[in-house]
């Protein structure tokens, strides 16, 4: 019998405007777009969302990276950071459908400052029946930590549990250690893995 269900946040529960972030952070930055996303920032930004930095360290390693001496603020960071978080409100209308019938869990690779800006735009999270955050946790999506984690901290076996997220090496890892997943596609592959346990979206 499936307990709970866990649906990751980025692409899933809320669309994700790329080009827009890029866009915002080379306006803010004052550098070219095809500089935002250096290798050495995809690094940092790993170490982020692992925890390992807090907001005030992420900033001023970005600072440093981007060559950027002037004054930007964290609320400015959050206020860049809301700009591409766009509620998808089919997935979140099958989500609340479906909270009716188990328990529903966020499962998201993700770092503070995402949270902080998704929570000023959007109360979604607090109709969550509990958030695996990876900079909590301390470990990634694929890493098996952050499903055996989420497991424990749900109070379920993995054979309890499915996993929704729309990277396929994402669903391999919760597939890995037992879990039930489905790659996320759209609204219709959703229903139809969800009616398949008995659920009704």
């Amino acid at each position: 019998m499936v307990k709970v269900v866990f649906f990751d946040l980025g692409n899933v529960l809320v669309n994700v405007n790329r080009p827009a972030i890029v866009a915002g952070i080379a306006e803010k930055f004052h550098i070219p777009e095809a500089l935002v996303l250096l290798p050495a920032v995809l690094e940092i930004e790993k170490q982020f969302e692992k925890g390992q930095l807090t907001i005030e360290e992420h900033l001023a390693v970005v600072k440093r990276l981007y060559k950027f001496d002037g004054e930007i603020s964290i609320a400015d960071l959050e206020q860049i950071w809301q700009i591409p978080f766009e509620l998808n409100p089919e997935i979140w209308q099958i989500a609340q459908k479906l909270k009716q019938q188990v328990s529903l869990f966020l499962l998201s690779n993700t770092n503070e400052l995402h949270i902080r800006a998704i929570r000023q735009k959007y109360d979604i999270l607090d109709n969550l029946d509990g958030l695996i955050l990876s900079y909590k946790v301390g470990a990634l999506k694929p890493e098996p930590e952050i499903y055996k984690y989420a497991l424990r901290k749900a109070g379920v076996a993995a054979g309890q549990a499915l996993f929704v997220d729309d990277l396929p090496e994402n669903v391999a890892g919760a597939e890995r250690v037992g879990i039930r997943a489905h790659r996320f596609t759209g609204a219709t592959g959703l229903q139809e893995f969800l009616r398949t346990y008995g659920f009704k979206v």
